[in-house]
């Protein structure tokens, strides 16, 4: 079995474990891979000089780090359709299969005893001066800028009118995306077994606007009334982002490619959340 490592060595004590990690592999029959750029830091290991040369020579991938690591590998390993395991080093770890303290249990992956869940992506497009794409796991999100100016957002499904939002801003979130940061928002919780598109207002200026969910189906662009607001950017997964022009429509629909996630531990979804979200 290959099995790909990639460690966010940022995080505390990542590179402890990282270690741990692969000398478990390695020693339980595994052949390990890693980005080129850990040469001369870990031994007994293949490098790729590429995540995506990394990704088609491996069975499964380990992400070593906190859910940003999870989510940002786990997007880049939908491309090859390869599962990831996440292991916490960070705070939440809410997307994680395992606790740093929990790494005997890697004995299962090896023998393959784990089952994997299917997480829906978002496809989000941003057509106009510049033509962008990009996937989402949890969420994208179009907001105003730095100056505190009310943005008037109108969406749109399958280009008829559907509501028009007056705030901060607006969060276009997956059943995943449900718990970060459309739950900040105010939003609810999805179960991610259900196909759907979450739609959150970020501090609306009215006494009435709440989430709305729409049909996996929905094809949502969003167009900011630039005169109201002339900085309106968006952010997609909280790691890539750019600045929305006067003319241009971000459009979100499912993609037509899952993450797909290990689970090693018999815990539901509910178990996860009452352990990491309820009693915190």
């Amino acid at each position: 079995m290959k099995i790909a490592v990639i460690p966010n060595l940022d995080k505390r004590d990542a590179d402890t474990y990282t270690r741990e990690i692969l000398a478990f592999l390695q020693e339980n029959g595994a052949e390990t891979l890693m980005h080129e750029k850990h040469r001369g830091q870990y031994e007994h290991v293949t490098f790729c000089k590429n995540h995506a040369a990394l990704a088609e020579s491996c069975d499964l991938i380990v992400a070593v780090g906190g859910d940003g690591t999870i989510i940002h590998t786990a997007k880049r390993a939908a491309a090859f359709d390869r599962a990831v395991l996440g292991i916490n080093c960070g705070t939440l770890g809410f997307m994680a299969g395992l606790e740093a303290d929990e790494l005997e249990q890697l004995a299962k992956l090896i023998a393959g005893e784990y089952t994997i869940e299917s997480r829906m992506l978002l496809e989000v497009r941003v057509s106009g001066a510049k033509e962008r794409r990009f996937y989402a796991l949890n969420e994208a999100v179009v907001s105003r800028g730095s100056l505190s100016r009310i943005v008037e957002l109108d969406i749109c499904n399958h280009d008829k009118p559907v509501m028009t939002y007056e705030g901060d801003g607006v969060i276009v979130a997956t059943p995943t995306g449900s718990t970060g940061y459309s739950l900040s928002a105010g939003g609810p919780v999805v179960d991610p077994e259900v196909s759907c598109l979450l739609v959150t207002p970020v501090c609306p200026h009215s006494l009435h606007c709440r989430s709305t969910i729409f049909s996996a189906d929905a094809v949502l662009s969003v167009r900011a009334n630039a005169e109201r607001c002339p900085e309106i950017y968006l952010t997609v997964d909280g790691e890539e982002g750019l600045r929305v022009g006067e003319r241009d429509v971000v459009t979100i629909s499912r993609a037509d490619r899952a993450a797909r996630l290990i689970k090693i531990k018999q815990q539901s979804f509910y178990d996860v959340l009452t352990q990491k979200l309820v009693n915190r």
